[in-house]
C-alpha cells in the first residue's frame, strides 16, 4: 500500500468543486455523529448488553446519597420491581397502579405503565398504560406477590420499539414514541404457588423471546413486527422465573439457554427445537437469570440452597455427563450473581457475600455483610459491575459497593434518605450515569 502524500487539507480541498466538498463534509458529519451514537453505552435489556450485568464505559462515584452525586430523582406513578433500560437520551421503566399499590382497587382495576424519562433531567417524556380487563383473574395480591408486585419483568428495546411483558395480559410492543404496535396474550394460567410473573424478554434477530412458564408452561418466540408466534417450546415445568440468555458455541452457533427446576435446556433460537439438556441440582424453583461467559453457561437458584452448575454449550441430547464443567452446593435464591474476571460474586437474601472461581466453582470467600437491616429477604436486585467494583442494591439498606476481587472488601454503603420503600430492581448504566429505581421513584447517580 502506498503512503499518503504530504498534502495539506487546503491542497486536498482544491481538488473538489463546492458541491462535492459539501457532500463530503456532510458525509463526514454523519459518520462522526453515527460513530458517537455507536459508542454511547445503551442498557437495552435486563442486565444490559448480552445479560453480562457489566458497564465497560461508565464512571460513576462510589459514594452518594439523596444530595451528594444525585443528578436527579423522579417519583413514579406506582411501584414495580422491573429494572430501568436506557436507549439514547431516554430511560424506560414499568410500574403498576390500581391494585396492590396501597389503593382500594380490585384486581380488575390493575394498570401497568411504561414510562419514558429524559435521562438528562428526569422529566417524564410520555407514559402509556395497559389495563388488565382482558384477563379473567389476576393473581391475588397476597403471599410472595406482595414482595415484588405486578411489574417485575424488565422491558427490552432494539432502538426501534420497546417490548414489555405484563404477565397474563401478555407481551406488548410500543414504538419509541409510546404508540402501541401490538399485543399478544401468552397464557393466563398460574403455577400452584401463584407467585406472579418475573422473567424478562430478550431479543434475537427479528424475534422477542419470552419465558411464559408461569402463564402457560411455555417459552415463546414472537415476531417483532406483529407479535405473531414464530415458535413455542413446552417446558412442562412450573416455578421457572429465570430470564433466558444466548450463548455462542465454539463452532460459532447461537443457542438459547433457559433454566427450569432440575434442568438446564439448550434450544435453537431460530426454530425452538431442543438441542440438549443437562440435569442440575437446582430444585423447587429457578429465579436467577442464565449467565454466560464464552461458551460456558452458569445457572444458580433453588429453594434452601439447592445449588449451581456450569455447562459447556454445544452438545446434543442429555449432556449431563459430557458437558458439565462443575456443580456446587453454593447458590443464590432470587438475584442473579455477576461474572467478573474469572470470578462469580453475589450477596444472598440473608446478606452473605460469596465469591467463587468461575473455572471450577470453588469458593473463595463467604462473609456476612455488616450494616444491613434485620429480618426479611435483604436482596432482590441482581448484582452489576462497573470497572473493578460490584454494586448490590439491597431492599432496605442502600447500595453495597464491593471491590471486584477474590478477597472480600466492602468499599461503601450508599443510602438514599427519605425513601423507605423497597428497592427490588437491578440498576442500569449509561455513560457516566447509573439509574436505580425503588417502589417510589427512579434516581440518577452521577458526578457530572
Amino acid at each position: 500500500m502506498k503512503k499518503a502524500g504530504p498534502y495539506s487539507w487546503l491542497t486536498v480541498r482544491s481538488w473538489f468543486t463546492v458541491p462535492a466538498r459539501l457532500a463530503v463534509l456532510t458525509t463526514l458529519s454523519l459518520l462522526v455523529a453515527g460513530s458517537g451514537r455507536a459508542q454511547a453505552e445503551d442498557w437495552m435489556r435486563f442486565l444490559g448488553k448480552d445479560g453480562a450485568a457489566r458497564s465497560e464505559k461508565a464512571s460513576i462515584p462510589l459514594k452518594w446519597d439523596s444530595k451528594t452525586n444525585m443528578k436527579w430523582s423522579r417519583e413514579l406513578p406506582g411501584p414495580g420491581s422491573s429494572s430501568p433500560i436506557v436507549y439514547g437520551d431516554h430511560v424506560f421503566v414499568t410500574c403498576y397502579t390500581g391494585y396492590g399499590d396501597g389503593s382500594e382497587g380490585r384486581a380488575s382495576d390493575l394498570m401497568r405503565h411504561l414510562i419514558c424519562i429524559n435521562k438528562n433531567d428526569g422529566k417524564i417524556v410520555w407514559k402509556k398504560s395497559v389495563d388488565a380487563k382482558s384477563v379473567r383473574t389476576e393473581d391475588r395480591y397476597s403471599g410472595y406477590i406482595k414482595e415484588h408486585g405486578y411489574a417485575s419483568s424488565t422491558p427490552a428495546t432494539d432502538g426501534k420499539a420497546i417490548y414489555a411483558f405484563f404477565g397474563k395480559v401478555g407481551a406488548v410492543a410500543f414504538d419509541m414514541k409510546g404508540n402501541e404496535l401490538w399485543r399478544r396474550n401468552l397464557g393466563t394460567s398460574s403455577s400452584n404457588r401463584r407467585w406472579g410473573s418475573a422473567a424478562s424478554p430478550i431479543l434475537f434477530k427479528d424475534t422477542v423471546i419470552v419465558n411464559a412458564v408461569e402463564e402457560s408452561e411455555k417459552i415463546f418466540a414472537l415476531n417483532k413486527k406483529d407479535g405473531s408466534i414464530k415458535w413455542e417450546y413446552d417446558t412442562r415445568k412450573e416455578l421457572a422465573y429465570s430470564t433466558p440468555n444466548l450463548v455462542q458455541t465454539k463452532e460459532g452457533k447461537t443457542e438459547l439457554v433457559l433454566g427450569v427446576p432440575t434442568r438446564l435446556i439448550g434450544l435453537d433460537p431460530e426454530s425452538g427445537k431442543e438441542l440438549w439438556t443437562a440435569r442440575t441440582p437446582i430444585l423447587n424453583n429457578v429465579s436467577p437469570a442464565v449467565m454466560v461467559q464464552d461458551d460456558i453457561v452458569f445457572l444458580y437458584g433453588g429453594y434452601r440452597g439447592s445449588g449451581s452448575i456450569a455447562v459447556r454449550a454445544g452438545g446434543k441430547g442429555d449432556v449431563s455427563k459430557s458437558h458439565v464443567v462443575w456443580a456446587s452446593r453454593d447458590t443464590n435464591y432470587v438475584s442473579t450473581p455477576v461474572l467478573h474476571k474469572g470470578h462469580i460474586y453475589w450477596i444472598d437474601k440473608n446478606g452473605v457475600a460469596t465469591c467463587v472461581n468461575a473455572k471450577n466453582g470453588e469458593r473463595i470467600y463467604k462473609t456476612r455483610v455488616e450494616g444491613l437491616a434485620s429480618g426479611g429477604q435483604k436482596f432482590y436486585a441482581s448484582m452489576v459491575t462497573m470497572g473493578d467494583h460490584v454494586f448490590a442494591v439491597s431492599r432496605q439498606s442502600g447500595t453495597i459497593v464491593l471491590d471486584a476481587k477474590p478477597e472480600y472488601s466492602k468499599v461503601g454503603q450508599n443510602v438514599i434518605e427519605g425513601d423507605q420503600t423497597d428497592f427490588n430492581a437491578t440498576p442500569a448504566f449509561s455513560g457516566n450515569q447509573m439509574f436505580i429505581r425503588s417502589n417510589k421513584a427512579i434516581y440518577c447517580i452521577s458526578k457530572d
